[in-house]
C-alpha cells in the first residue's frame, strides 16, 4: 500500500478553475489529485 500525503499548493485561481472543469467534464468528480499525481509522474521521468 503507497503511503499518500495531504499538500497545499498555491497558484493562480483562474488557472485552477481552468484545471477543475476540464477534469470534472474528462473524468468526473474528486478525480484532480489523480491527474496532479499522474503530471508529477510524467514530469518526473521526463
Amino acid at each position: 500500500m503507497t503511503k499518500t500525503v495531504k499538500t497545499t499548493i498555491n497558484m493562480d485561481e483562474e488557472l485552477w478553475k481552468k484545471f477543475s472543469i476540464k477534469v470534472i467534464q474528462e473524468k468526473g468528480g474528486r478525480k484532480k489529485n489523480d491527474v496532479i499525481e499522474e503530471l508529477i509522474k510524467k514530469y518526473l521521468k521526463d
